[in-house]
């Protein structure tokens, strides 16, 4: 299946990918990890020689791998992501032609692959076109990124915070900056993130680390009316 709206490099994107039938592969911790570590080694020219250099050393450090992948050049900046138990979320910003497409595309492979062979099964792992969206303004990109790292609420607490029903903001921070397969940490804590570039556009409109937390908070009791023009599911 083709897609009707070509990507353009240097525009920013919100990307959604859904296992077939829904299913929760990404519970699964192993799996998890393992796509997470596909956004890093996917995003580089260079990432043939990088997952082949891991299927070729059982103990190779991942070190030696970002060594790789550095060497060539990156295919998109991945500002944000949520891993979520049937699906992710990611902004991307297309950096070469085609950028996204081959990002995702690698990605999804090599996820599939791995599972596909832990489970002795075949066939692919996610439907079959992802969904994008092309963000078109600053004020979007903004709340999406909000919206991208709020995703994990659906089972860290209940789907009514889409609702403006959030209960204990308190205790659901704590659970959100825990959560692992999220970028959130890196947006509020001096935590580096390797798969993360090009956040400067969402972090320099935040004067302190705590002020992207009070917005969070503050769009999770205020978010109804504009989360039906931000969500592609």
């Amino acid at each position: 299946m083709l897609r009707k709206d070509k990507f353009v490099p240097g525009e920013y994107y919100h990307i959604y990918n859904r296992t077939i039938f829904n299913i929760p592969e990404f519970k699964n911790v192993k799996n998890a990890e393992k796509l997470s570590q596909a956004f890093l080694i996917a995003n580089s020219t260079k990432s043939s020689d990088a997952f082949s250099f891991l299927r070729n050393n059982k103990n190779a450090k991942i070190e030696d791998v970002i060594e790789i992948i550095e060497k060539g050049e990156k295919l998109v900046d991945v500002l944000c992501y949520t891993i979520m138990p049937d699906h992710y979320h990611l902004l991307l910003r297309e950096r070469k032609e085609s950028g996204i497409s081959n990002f995702i595309h690698k990605c999804n492979i090599s996820v599939a692959k791995y599972i596909n062979i832990k489970n002795e099964r075949s066939g692919p792992l996610f439907e079959s076109l992802f969904k994008a969206k092309h963000i078109s303004t600053n004020e979007y990109l903004v709340h999406l990124s909000v919206y991208i790292h709020l995703n994990p609420l659906d089972f860290l607490a209940e789907k009514s915070w889409r609702k403006n029903q959030l209960k204990n903001w308190d205790q659901v921070k704590v659970k959100l900056i825990k959560y692992p397969w999220s970028s959130l940490k890196a947006f509020i804590e001096d935590f580096k993130d390797p798969k993360l570039s090009g956040t400067d556009i969402l972090t320099e409109q935040f004067k302190k680390r705590k002020d992207y937390t009070e917005f969070l908070q503050e769009w999770s009791e205020e978010s109804s009316d504009i989360l039906n023009n931000i969500m592609i599911d």
